[in-house]
């Protein structure tokens, strides 16, 4: 292949390059949009998302709790952060060395994908991190249902999920095409069982404990949305990521998917936390005022009150007091968010249930009341 340029092929000591390709260094070169390109877009929408993160992460740890308890998940954010950073750096090494090292040697960037550990790693490292957000997402399913069973089952998958990409690095130096496909289709598949799950049965669990008080509803409402809001974009990208792999299987164009999944990922736990803490907060504002609760009896007349208790504070970390001993005992005190709300679900039937008594015992009231005035 000859290399001339005519801005500067008619200076007299210019003397044109020559550069003489394998067959298979020539399908790599015409092919560079698939096989490089895939590289450095990933790579770059990857750091858009690592500031994204970032940002997220300056929020989460600004964040100031009302009643001056210690941050929590702290550890998990820190953990989180030092695995997108790692990830980022080896993204940074795989463009450099397949763009700079390798510049003009397309043998060589040709077999990297095979011998070099940070490309062939590559998909390791998405799933140490993919495991580790959905294991979050776990512990929250399980603290908001006590469901073991069903975090038991999840938990094989990120098992099977994470060993497959095992597999995935072990037999990629060897270049086994059809191996690493089947492997990395177990490994897919795996997660988006995994993501399914988690989204479906919170979202499921969330709506089926909806409160005719409208203060709880609205807050199930817009958990059940932030449910969805977080996991629909990993979910997609690996879903896509899967797709393309199988159905152009020679080119690199799912690199895409997999370079950006860890940070879809990282970014809808540090959204989670996020929001956590604003919906803390603004039950905190708001906990003290009470709530207004009218109902009608038999005979239509219009029973209203305000209650004490804040239907939704256990939520936000506080204390919910029980309305059957006078508002002065705590029944129901929070230590961790997502359990405080698996708590409060339960303690929202039992509300109903006393407010429904309570306009039991005003319609018999009026009943005696009644029968009293006729007798007169």
């Amino acid at each position: 292949m000859e290399s001339t340029n005519s801005t500067i092929a008619v200076h007299p000591t210019f003397v044109p390059s020559v550069i003489i390709l394998a067959p298979w260094g020539r399908w790599y070169v015409d092919g560079a949009p698939l096989q490089i390109g895939p590289w450095i877009l990933g790579t770059c929408a990857e750091l858009f998302l690592q500031g994204i993160l970032v940002t997220q992460t300056a929020s989460f740890l600004s964040y100031k709790d009302p009643r001056g308890q210690s941050k929590r998940f702290v550890w998990l954010v820190v953990i989180l952060n030092m695995l997108c950073l790692i990830k980022t750096t080896q993204n940074i090494k795989i463009v450099w060395t397949t763009m700079i090292t390798n510049y003009a040697n397309p043998d060589s960037s040709l077999v990297l994908l095979g011998v070099e550990w940070s490309h062939y790693t590559t998909g390791f490292s998405t799933a140490v991190i993919a495991v580790y957000v959905q294991g979050f997402f776990v512990y929250r399913y399980y603290l908001l249902t006590k469901r073991w069973y069903l975090c038991i089952f999840m938990l094989l998958c990120m098992t099977v999920s994470l060993v497959a990409a095992v597999f995935v690095v072990y037999y990629m130096p060897k270049i086994l095409h059809t191996t690493i496909r089947m492997w990395s289709l177990v490994h897919f598949v795996s997660a988006i069982v995994v993501d399914i799950l988690i989204t479906s049965c919170t979202a499921w669990h969330l709506q089926r404990r909806k409160s005719v008080i409208r203060s709880t509803a609205e807050l199930i409402d817009r958990l059940t949305r932030l449910v969805w809001q977080t996991a629909l974009p990993p979910a997609i990208c690996v879903i896509i990521n899967a797709v393309v792999l199988e159905s152009r299987p020679i080119e690199l164009t799912h690199m895409i998917f997999n370079l950006i999944l860890p940070k879809l990922y990282a970014v809808s736990l540090l959204y989670t936390l996020n929001s956590r803490n604003d919906i803390r907060s603004e039950q905190d504002s708001a906990g003290t005022t009470g709530y207004n609760i009218t109902a009608s009896n038999r005979r239509g007349a219009i029973v209203s009150g305000t209650t004490s208790f804040a239907s939704v504070n256990a939520v936000s970390g506080g204390s919910m007091t029980s309305p059957e001993a006078g508002g002065d005992r705590p029944v129901l005190s929070g230590f961790e968010f997502d359990k405080e709300v698996g708590l409060e679900l339960n303690a929202l039937e039992r509300t109903k249930r006393g407010i429904f008594d309570i306009k039991h015992k005003l319609d018999a009231r009026w009943e005696v009341l009644s029968q009293g005035e006729q007798i007169e």
